[in-house]
Formats: structure tokens, sequence, C-alpha cells
């Protein structure tokens, strides 16, 4: 069960979507019809969200002294008054506040809408302040896809030069560790060899983690997944959240990117955020667009070469 949220608008129409799996084809074309000129659609170009922490109240400040509804609104106006757009925005797990309350939900559904309503389409993954029963129930019946992963919300999203995979690492909400599970992993390897010619780019909430417990609060099924992308050489990039950190490793040529909040961040030196992804057939540009005033990060720069 993906969770693909489409645009809006009657009026605009993206066409292509990619059978099986539960995978989906953006950026293919568009029709408009009248009253203004429609902005441009780069189909190589991704917003993406991380942690938005959405409380159902609009109101709420948090403890950072930040206005979480606020946060997620900037970054949203940021991307609609763009002169291009993306062809869609990935949103990395923690989409709620705390415990996926059905309020929260609410309050997400009503915080993506200026985006849908915009023409751009949402791809949302699950991290461990999620519920997937309350999400599902708060979207409408005709944003739901089916797959064939039990009860997680994976997908992929196809691009022109590369296949973003949305893995669901939400073991038990309010719990930090995450876990894929066996179905999950073993899904993700067949995917991956029936596109092996394909770039693909793995998008996953809860950072590999190595470490013994009591450390360890990323994912726990760390090893399996990296006994399926370290030998798939077509696997290029790991993205992940859950640390409120904008950051960047290289390990045996994968590029491993923590992706910044779009809350609130635990320490003051990482910025508070949303991050343009551009893939080209050789390698992907990253660069953050930080919500947090006057930061020194604002506008870097990652530049990477597929391995």
């Amino acid at each position: 069960m993906p969770i693909h949220l489409p645009p809006l608008t009657r009026r605009r129409f993206l066409l292509g979507t990619l059978a099986g799996a539960g995978g989906v084809a953006v950026g293919a074309a568009w029709w408009w019809f009248g009253e203004r000129t429609p902005p441009l659609v780069d189909p190589n170009w991704l917003a993406l969200l991380s942690d938005t922490h959405l409380h159902a109240d609009r109101a709420y400040v948090h403890v950072t002294k930040v206005n979480v509804w606020d946060h997620f609104r900037r970054a949203a106006r940021e991307i609609l008054a763009l002169d291009t757009r993306p062809a869609a925005a990935l949103i990395n797990g923690d989409v709620a506040f705390k415990n996926g309350a059905a309020g929260e939900y609410l309050t997400v559904i009503d915080a993506l809408k200026p985006l849908r309503e915009g023409g751009i389409g949402i791809h949302c993954g699950l991290g461990n302040h999620d519920h997937r029963a309350n999400f599902l129930a708060a979207l409408p019946q005709d944003d739901r896809r089916v797959n064939d992963v039990g009860d997680k919300c994976v997908s992929v999203v196809r691009m022109p030069h590369a296949d973003w995979y949305l893995l669901d690492t939400l073991d038990q909400t309010d719990v930090t560790p995450g876990r894929l599970g066996a179905e999950q992993v073993d899904w993700l390897a067949a995917r991956l060899d029936a596109d092996a010619a394909r770039p693909a780019v793995i998008m996953l909430h809860h950072q590999p983690d190595l470490r013994d417990p009591p450390e360890h609060n990323g994912l726990i099924d760390t090893p399996s997944l990296l006994d399926v992308i370290r030998p798939r050489k077509q696997v290029k990039a790991l993205l992940h959240g859950h640390l409120h950190t904008w950051n960047r490793r290289e390990e045996d040529g994968l590029h491993i990117i923590s992706l910044p909040a779009t809350a609130y961040v635990f320490d003051d030196r990482h910025p508070s955020g949303w991050v343009d992804a551009h893939t080209s057939p050789t390698g992907m540009t990253l660069q953050l667009r930080s919500l947090t005033a006057d930061h020194w990060a604002d506008k870097q720069r990652v530049e990477f070469a597929w391995r």
C-alpha cells in the first residue's frame, strides 16, 4: 500500500503509470486548458522533504520554538514559487508529529493540498512516528494503490534517469528504531534484479545502523539491507531521515545522505529545510533549501557521480 497523492487540479493530467509492484511514473506529459501560463516542470527534478512532524494543532510550537505547520507551509510556498517546478515531492517519513493520531493526518492532508493543487504529486514513506492504518484511513480511496509487500507502504517512483525506491521502516509507532522486515528486503532484491539496468536510489526513514543496543536507534535489520544493496551496483545512493541532520558520506561508491528535517532540528549546527534533487544519466545534484534563517548551509550543493 504505497502512499501516492496525485495532483488535485482537474485541468492538468499527468500521463504514465508503471505497472507492477506499486510503481508510478512521473513527469511524462502535461496538458493545460487556458486561464494562465503553466509553470515549466523538470521531469528530472524532485523535491525531498523529511521529518515534517505535522501536529494536529496548527498553532503548536515545538520546544525548539518552531511552529511545524508554518515550516511546512513555507517549504510548500517555496516549491510553488519556483519558475520551474519539480516533477513530484517525496516525503521521507515521520510525516505525523508523534504517534500518527488521526487528527495529525487530517492536518497532513490539508498541508499537502496546496502542492497538489499546484500540480505536484506527493509520494510518502513512513517513519517511527507514523501510523499506517490512520494515514491510510485519512486518504480518499482513489489516492491508494496496492502492492505485494503485506501492509508495508513501499513503492518505486520512476524518473527518466533513475528509479526511486521508497521503503517503509515503520516497526512500532512512537518506538525509535525501525525495521524493513524479511518480506520487504526480499521484494527489494527481486525488484532491483528485475530492473538491473536502471540506476536506483533507495529512500528510507531510518539510517543504516550497525551499532549494538542500547546505542542503536536506526534500522534494526541494517545487515540484511546492506547484503542486498552493496553487491547491486545499480544502487547509487541511499537517502534517510530520522536524525534531523544534513550530511553525506560515501561507502564503496555508495552515497549515503542524511536529509534535513523540514520541521525542527536537535542541534542548531544543522538546518531545517528541504532538498531539491536533480538526476542525470551519470549522477545527482542535491541542493539544500534551508528554512533556518541565515544558516550557513543554505543553498549548499552536493554533486556526485554514480558508482
